[in-house]
């Protein structure tokens, strides 16, 4: 593989996404200037104002749309179809408004629709030149995907010819790994057989691949977890080819490959992760709720000072963004010391070593106010995977290998898993919560956030806490 495809094919799609908003940004200016010059004064601050309330509104509309998607695979007429739609209503309410008698002047129904037209036309012709040269270079060879399937059963033969043959598309086949319990259904396949799966991690070594796509007729979930311990650890994505069960049901979250469902168990940044703006979404909402709420640490700092004698603050060593430790604070829930006899052991129902301020504020999660600090300071996020202690991090590692895939973005107050399933007890609850921690990984977005940040408010106010 050469290095300029490597390099290729390790573009971010936010980066693409990037590309896509200030190119609109570009033909907005471009729009509005050749629209509105004739009214407005170009170099007055009433042109700067609409620039800039229209294309934040545009910004946020395509966003929230998908358009902004570094899918090199994106569909150039459904993504035209879908724009031209999207774009259509904002320009039917303006012209309602001015049917209404709001005063809009000097911007008449023919600027309006004359604008839409410009304004459509150029982000339309921006999609098209980011598509076709993606694909020109999928065509080219660069930026196509290496894959090297493993299994040599039906399932394996019929995603490899399904791949085969649109092989001037994402991806190119390699060959396959011979698995020990696949059956007997080694001929006929489209590509060599390149080794043995005990062989794999050597396989890889010596094969220029960057995709493992795991195909096997026996799918069982243990099986699977086995070949993904030894490939784990390598630079290779991982895919797997699911059974018709959780493409129907909806348990697994699938992407389309020329017609292939395939599940991506590698976590990639999407544009809400990848681009900062969920750093910001932190920021923007947890330095005014510190503000807000400076009045309620302060009465629940004197009533835990005068509930129990020790610190009012519990500091505690975590793990956060690529196993970094850092310090997390709470208000303490517990008499002091009390793991001084016990070590490190999770909290359990009716735990005698929870104080009875402790008890209430458990109840209402208020004892993880004190977090927003972490959060300020970069070290949580408001939404992620639970921050795990060192201790229990390093049991989980031996007995699950894909746990430090939750090390992947910042930890956070709250979680998909946390509302979900009760706090921790045992490493039974641990791996309950592990599905979950994957899935946000994995589909973490700004809807999935504000639906956790809506559901955690509910926990909170029915005092459903722990």
């Amino acid at each position: 593989m050469s290095l300029i495809n490597q390099l290729i094919i390790r573009v971010p799609k936010w980066a693409v996404s990037w590309v896509l908003f200030t190119m609109d940004c570009t033909v907005g200016f471009l729009a509005i200037k050749s629209v509105f010059t004739a009214v407005i004064d170009s170099f007055q601050q009433p042109f700067w104002l609409l620039f800039g309330i229209t294309h934040c509104m545009w910004g946020l509309i395509f966003w929230f749309s998908n358009l902004y998607r570094g899918d090199p695979m994106v569909s150039r007429f459904g993504e035209t179809e879908n724009l031209v739609r999207i774009t259509l209503i904002p320009m039917i309410t303006g012209i309602f408004f001015l049917g209404i008698d709001i005063d809009m002047a000097p911007i008449t129904a023919t600027l309006i629709i004359r604008y839409w037209v410009v304004f459509t036309a150029f982000t339309v012709g921006n999609r098209w030149i980011v598509r076709t040269f993606q694909k020109y270079l999928l065509r080219k060879g660069f930026g196509q995907h290496r894959a090297l399937i493993i299994g040599t059963g039906h399932r394996a033969k019929y995603a490899a010819h399904n791949l085969i043959s649109h092989e001037q598309m994402l991806f190119t086949v390699t060959g396959f790994v011979e698995t020990i319990d696949e059956p007997e259904t080694k001929t006929n396949l489209p590509r060599p057989i390149l080794g043995k799966e005990n062989d794999l991690r050597t396989i890889i070594k010596r094969n220029p691949v960057s995709d493992i796509i795991i195909a096997l007729d026996n799918m069982e979930h243990d099986r699977v977890m086995d070949l993904v311990s030894i490939i784990n650890g390598t630079p290779v994505s991982v895919k797997i080819v699911p059974d018709l069960y959780e493409v129907i049901s909806g348990l697994a979250r699938t992407e389309q490959i020329t017609g292939l469902p395939l599940i991506d168990i590698d976590f990639k940044e999407g544009y809400w992760a990848g681009s900062g703006m969920k750093r910001v979404f932190d920021l923007i909402i947890s330095l005014p709720i510190c503000i807000i709420l400076l009045p309620v640490w302060i009465i629940i700092a004197v009533a835990v000072k005068i509930n129990s004698k020790g610190p009012v603050f519990y500091n505690q060593e975590r793990l956060g963004l690529n196993s970094e430790p850092f310090m997390i604070h709470k208000f303490r829930s517990m008499v002091q010391g009390a793991e001084d006899k016990s070590g490190p052991i999770w909290a359990s129902d009716g735990d005698h070593r929870i104080t009875s301020m402790g008890r209430f504020l458990r109840r209402f999660r208020l004892d993880e106010i004190p977090q927003l600090i972490n959060v300020l300071k970069g070290e949580m996020s408001l939404i992620g995977p639970r921050p795990e202690r060192p201790f229990f991090v390093e049991r989980l590692r031996e007995e699950y290998p894909l746990y430090d895939r939750r090390f992947r973005m910042r930890p956070g107050i709250t979680g998909w898993s946390q509302i979900k399933h009760p706090s921790d007890r045992d490493v039974e609850d641990v791996r309950q919560k592990l599905k979950y921690d994957f899935y946000y990984i994995e589909n973490v977005s700004f809807n999935l956030d504000m639906k956790i940040l809506l559901n955690t408010i509910a926990v909170v106010l029915s005092g459903k806490g722990r």
